[in-house]
């Protein structure tokens, strides 16, 4: 968001004056964000705040430049990037500082390398791209909201306001002495228009095959902020009737879109009812509500500390729950509405104002250093929460060898799932200590990428372990990311049996043989192409003696045909692939998917260690959901059969965090590789026996 000058009707540059309608608009668009950030459930389009800001900011940049240019002919680039960094950094920069301290002080280790990252990505303006790269990451599908999450929005900005006068500098460049006067003054207005109209032709195809990158991309995201920018072209006029209807409608279509978003395909084509209001609102200028509105000093004052109000709203959100330790309550969010408001009248009253407005910070060589000196501070900012991530993973990286080492090593006859096991007596006490440490969960995995295909892969990664004798049976372990967390027991299947295993497993893709939905086109297809890569490999080799395959029942369901439902297609696919492969030979052992966490498990145990048994568990018909085509699968395939850990993980009524001292969870959908090791040895017992139900089952055996 910015809060630079204002423009007057004609797109030139009015010194300090504010124009009341802009900043009218300023307050609402902030106050949607506000309310929506604090009570989502009851405005759930109060997002398209940022949509409205994206729009002024263009407005007024784009008059800017287009004043300058159309002036003196030239854009003077160093002095441009001098005023936005002295007018945008220093706040911006004091309250990610803010928030690195409160990240070191009061957040739990776990979610600390995360925080301090996003806060490097917020000071380097390249937020945005780091939430897009998150929206892909299907490993992160639990992780917490951090405090700089919003400065996506400000890097968006920051980005266009190095593109736009770069792109009008170019087309100064290529039109110099190749047109007339009356083109010299159009053709801005046509490159903006043209690059206006392939930015939102591909946030429409982004959104509807990528809307976790589409919603943060700068590339789906201009045609907002050059919307603003071709109304400061075309200086567009009005007169005063159709001003006073364009205000009204442009105020009408903001505040529908704000109450009746839900961020579905979003931005796409429906970004157009609040773009198009607010470009309505500021065509209207002195007239209509928000012009009127503006008038009101509270008004005119809160699109003043606008900017400030979006910076430290969003860390008090997210990091009060962490000092109080409960969900914020009503009480929680009026204070933080309240304590939002202050700070950001001190931060507007003495920093962004005094630093703003300063004769001796403006142009020249001192404009320069102040340039230097806030990127520099940047810099610094960014570094700093680099190495404060990097000493968080080495902390839990530390953490997790030394529990390993004192645990695993010795004889606790009940250490993890063995707990659960009625046969178990004489168990050790082995206190409180947990393994792995809580703060460390989140990295407890089992990493083999020969193993795995992440999404963005479509051809087949087949590992191998386990005997090598020719004799040995043929074992292959297929399946998504749930199967591919089994690695460890799967190596100790191989190693206690004399087996040899190929484990072939990819990012949300089960085993069957209908396409799969996912959470783009783009993934579903991938998702395809891979089963294929995995069929022909199937066919090309002799048959496995067995092949062991689980999958996410709370992922992604099958593409129904005509006359059935996602589920029956689901159940069918993974029926007609295992039926394929048991006519050749093998026997198919599914085994059950393992009961989902809550959303906050790792902190919840992180938070509450010694009593995360009694604080974070979950009811089991909450995390075992009703559907599971992979039981419903065995039903109709004969040659198959089903083994069920889920016993090791819950009891009747409740499933745990925590087992045998050991934490059970990583995130919400996948185990710690600690909790799958002590899960071993109950596979090498119930596999073999579930291979000789399955053989006994099989047609013509």
């Amino acid at each position: 968001m910015s809060t630079a000058g204002s423009v007057g009707d004609t797109g030139t540059v009015s010194g300090r004056a504010q124009r009341l309608d802009i900043q009218g608009l300023r307050a609402l668009a902030v106050g949607l964000v506000l309310v929506y950030h604090l009570w989502p459930n009851r405005l759930g389009g109060g997002f398209v705040g940022v949509d409205v800001f994206f729009v002024i900011s263009g407005f007024l940049i784009g008059g800017h430049l287009l004043a300058e240019l159309g002036s003196t002919g030239r854009i003077r680039l160093g002095r441009f990037w001098a005023r936005r960094a002295r007018r945008l950094l220093p706040a911006s920069l004091l309250v990610l500082a803010a928030v690195t301290v409160a990240v070191l002080t009061v957040v739990p280790l776990s979610a600390r390398e995360d925080f301090l990252h996003q806060v490097a990505g917020s000071a380097l303006y390249v937020q945005n791209w780091v939430l897009a790269d998150q929206a892909v990451d299907y490993l992160a599908i639990d992780a917490a909201p951090a405090p700089v999450q919003h400065y996506w929005s400000l890097a968006v900005e920051e980005q266009l306001y190095v593109a736009l006068p770069l792109v009008l500098v170019a087309g100064l460049l290529l039109t110099r002495g190749r047109a007339g006067q009356r083109a010299r003054r159009w053709w801005p207005v046509a490159l903006l228009g043209v690059l206006a109209a392939a930015s939102l032709a591909w946030s429409v195809v982004s959104t509807g095959t990528d809307p976790g990158v589409a919603y943060f991309s700068t590339l789906t995201r201009a045609w907002e902020f050059l919307a603003g920018a071709l109304l400061a072209a075309t200086r567009l006029r009005l007169g005063p009737v159709p001003r006073q209807v364009a205000g009204a409608v442009g105020l009408g279509a903001i505040l529908v879109s704000a109450a009746t978003f839900d961020g579905g395909a979003f931005p796409g084509a429906v970004a157009l009812v609040p773009v198009l209001g607010a470009v309505l609102v500021l065509a209207a200028h002195d007239r209509g509500p928000v012009a009127w509105a503006s008038t009101w000093r509270p008004v005119s004052w809160l699109g003043d500390v606008s900017y400030a109000v979006y910076l430290w709203h969003w860390p008090l959100i997210v990091l009060v729950p962490y000092v109080t330790d409960e969900p914020l309550g009503t009480a929680h969010k009026l204070a933080i509405a309240v304590v939002t408001v202050v700070l950001a009248w001190a931060s507007t009253a003495y920093v962004e104002h005094p630093l703003r407005s300063a004769p001796g910070l403006r142009g020249g060589h001192r404009g320069a250093l102040v340039l230097a000196a806030t990127l520099v501070t940047t810099l610094a900012v960014a570094a700093i929460a680099v190495l404060g991530a990097r000493s968080a993973v080495r902390e839990q990286e530390d953490q997790l060898a030394e529990a390993r080492a004192r645990l695993l090593s010795g004889d606790a006859d009940c250490l993890g799932a063995a707990a659960m096991d009625p046969r178990s007596t004489g168990c050790d006490d082995l206190g409180d200590t947990l393994v792995p440490p809580p703060s460390s969960a989140s990295i407890d995995d089992y990493v083999d990428p020969d193993c795995w295909a992440f999404f963005g892969v479509t051809e087949l990664r087949l590992c191998g372990f386990g005997s090598d004798d020719p004799a040995a049976p043929r074992v292959l372990a297929v399946g998504d990311s749930h199967s591919y967390g089994y690695l460890p027991a799967y190596e100790s299947l191989a190693a206690e049996l004399g087996w040899h295993v190929d484990v072939a497993t990819r990012a949300g893709c089960s085993w069957g043989t209908r396409p799969q939905g996912g959470r783009t086109e783009t993934y579903a297809g991938e998702c395809s192409e891979w089963k294929q890569a995995l069929a022909e490999h199937l066919a090309a080799s002799p048959p496995y003696d067995v092949i062991l395959t689980t999958a996410d029942q709370g992922g992604y369901l099958a593409e129904p045909e005509a006359g059935e439902t996602a589920r029956e297609a689901t159940v069918a696919g993974h029926h007609e692939a295992w039926a394929a492969e048991i006519a050749r030979g093998a026997v198919v052992v599914a085994l059950r998917d393992y009961p989902a966490g809550a959303a906050d498990v790792v902190r919840c145990v992180e938070e509450h260690e010694s009593e995360a048994v009694a604080r974070c568990s979950r009811a089991r018909d909450e995390a075992i959901g009703p559907f599971d085509a992979l039981a419903r699968a065995v039903e109709q395939t004969p040659g198959s059969a089903l083994v069920d850990l889920r016993d090791l993980m819950c009891t009747e009524e409740t499933c745990l965090p925590v087992v045998g001292n050991v934490v059970v969870y990583r995130n919400k959908a996948h185990l710690t590789a600690s909790f799958v090791r002590t899960l071993a040895p109950y596979l090498v017992e119930r596999v073999p026996a579930a291979v000789e139900r399955a053989r006994r089952s099989a047609p013509g055996r």
